[in-house]
C-alpha cells in the first residue's frame, strides 16, 4: 500500500490533540471518519472507472 499524506488545518491539529490526551476511542473514530478518510484520495481500477462512467 502507498503512504498516504493529509494536510490538517489548524482546528484539526487540535482537535487531534486533544484525542491524544483524552484517549477518546469513540471521538478518534469519529476524526478519522470526518477529517481524515475524505481527504485520502480513493484509486478505482480503470475498468470498474469505465463501468461506473453514465451512458453518454
Amino acid at each position: 500500500m502507498a503512504k498516504v499524506f493529509i494536510v490538517l488545518d489548524e482546528k484539526e491539529q487540535l482537535v487531534l490533540e486533544r484525542i491524544c490526551l483524552d484517549k477518546d476511542p469513540a471521538e478518534a473514530l469519529e476524526f478519522v471518519l470526518r477529517s481524515i478518510a475524505p481527504k485520502v484520495k480513493k484509486t478505482v481500477p480503470c475498468l470498474a472507472g469505465e463501468l461506473m462512467r453514465p451512458q453518454r
